[in-house]
């Protein structure tokens, strides 16, 4: 079936690495530095159901409709225009695209998708938001929103596609009219401290008998601190260092160590099956001295530092190394670089 132009072409995903910090995913360490502080690691998993759009989104108004086709690069800079007139609307500040590793992962993934038909979080190699965003050179945390077609379908992709401004306007519609509780899109096009997004966008081919349908990635990050690299690749039970700083408003809160098994490749399929996302929660959080944790992070100022054993049971796999923070606007902490290593 021939993916269909315009209203009911596209279907949403929201990822939990994507759309929101988990509510409640852990409490700021008390004041004081007590002897007995965060003991469990915070949650960071929440499955979003696929969003229902809204059954009659206001149209964007004629004027700011662009009059001709877009390029893929016009495409990309004018989603950034509808998401800042939706947050404006709410009286939030813009957002600015970012074109370095954002919008390099975001285009991979969108590539992917409307290449095979699919959508979802998860990468045809197996690949999640966070992992795609590290490989293109991120160190912050990654929040993704996707939409594209469903129909399993592998179609060439138009390097030099004319997209129509009216399927740019119906994807951000669709996530930004959102229905609670199904309103995970909304709520991270609406994150009040979001400055940043990398946007990927393509489309197939046009055919005698098909009109092309785009396919978009929204990547919103942001940059509460800087971070020191860490490698690629690790052996079991290796010492991992990390370091970095966080930057005011916000204050460091601690370190954690996830594990998933290492990726591989899904099926078309299996794809379309997995339309949430769950950011795996730490087997292991690392707090600063005076609080209860297996190996002190130490703290001075603004500068954080801590050296790690990664084994989790000495179990291979991909690690997922995160750094927390209290972030202005909310009482829980919130992950703010999330990055992945392959470990041997």
């Amino acid at each position: 079936m021939a993916a269909r132009p315009l209203l009911g072409a596209f279907a949403l995903a929201c990822a939990f690495s994507a759309c929101v910090p988990p509510p409640g995913s852990a409490s700021s360490p008390p004041p004081g530095g007590p002897e007995q502080g965060p003991g469990a690691a915070p949650a960071a998993t929440m499955a979003f159901a696929e969003p229902r759009p809204a059954t009659a989104p206001p149209p964007v108004g004629a004027a700011a409709s662009p009059a001709h086709a877009l390029t893929l690069d016009g495409a990309r800079r004018y989603m950034v225009q509808l998401i800042n007139r939706d947050r404006a609307s709410m009286g939030l500040a813009p957002v600015e695209l970012d074109e370095g590793p954002p919008t390099k992962a975001g285009q991979g993934h969108a590539e992917d998708m409307a290449h095979r038909g699919y959508l979802g979080h998860w990468g045809s190699d197996g690949s999640v938001p966070e992992e795609r965003y590290t490989e293109a050179g991120g160190k912050d945390m990654v929040l993704e929103n996707a939409s594209c077609f469903t129909d399993e379908r592998t179609r060439p992709l138009d390097a030099r596609a004319a997209v129509d401004p009216r399927n740019v306007e119906q994807a951000e519609d669709m996530f930004f009219h959102e229905q609670p509780p199904n309103d995970g899109h909304r709520k991270n096009i609406l994150k009040p401290w979001h400055r940043r997004v990398g946007i990927g966008v393509a489309q197939p081919v046009a055919t005698p008998t098909e009109i092309p349908v785009p396919c978009f990635a929204q990547e919103f990050v942001d940059a509460f601190g800087t971070y020191a690299p860490v490698p690629a690749q690790m052996h079991v039970g290796d010492t991992l260092r990390v370091a970095g700083s966080v930057a005011a408003p916000a204050s460091f809160a601690g370190v954690g160590l996830a594990r998933v098994d290492t990726p591989a490749p899904l099926s078309v399929a299996d794809l379309n099956r997995r339309r949430s996302y769950p950011v795996p929660p730490p087997y292991q959080m690392y707090w600063p001295p005076g609080f209860q944790t297996p190996i002190p992070v130490l703290v001075r100022g603004d500068q954080f530092s801590v050296n790690l054993p990664v084994s989790d049971g000495g179990r291979p796999g991909m690690y997922e190394l995160s750094v927390w923070a209290n972030v202005p606007g909310t009482k829980d902490l919130t992950m703010v670089s999330l990055r992945t290593i392959q470990v041997r």
